[in-house]
């Protein structure tokens, strides 16, 4: 009997996306996880973890006016709070969601001159993400945030 060979082809750009992806999540969490746990030990904080639990049913638009007294709109103010322990637990998330984009652009580097294809819809994938981001502050009001 012939042994079979047991490996799988995998493309190197699909291992480079991977592994930008396992290492932008494991940052996220790993800020998630610092900067919660600084939260929940009474840390200096933007929004008092009793107040935050007790309007956690509301909508967003009225939780922030309960909470805060805010209309929460673009980034001005979570990054007007970035010293703030819940407010770097939340770059965690932002690092999370970030994960897809910091991958494209990775295998981006390696995608050669014969995958065209794959270029063009990496740069499609990756001028979504950019327009995501900036939605909010060039499109306050409308829809998301």
């Amino acid at each position: 009997m012939e042994k079979k060979n047991d490996q799988v082809y995998v493309d190197p750009i699909n291992l480079i996306f991977a592994k930008a992806m396992e290492v932008v999540t494991w940052i996220g969490l790993i800020f998630m996880i610092i900067f919660g746990v600084l939260y929940l030990a009474g840390l200096p904080s933007f929004v008092n973890m009793k107040v935050a639990i007790a309007n956690w049913q509301l909508p967003v638009g009225h939780f922030w006016q309960e909470v805060k007294s805010v209309h929460i709109h673009g980034y001005h103010w979570f990054l007007g709070n970035i010293h703030l322990m819940d407010c770097l637990s939340m770059v965690g998330i932002c690092i999370l969601a970030l994960a897809p984009f910091a991958s494209l652009v990775a295998a981006l580097s390696k995608v050669g001159g014969q995958h065209k294809a794959f270029v063009f819809l990496f740069l499609i994938l990756i001028v979504e993400f950019v327009f995501a981001i900036l939605k909010p502050i060039i499109m306050p009001g409308v829809g998301g945030h």
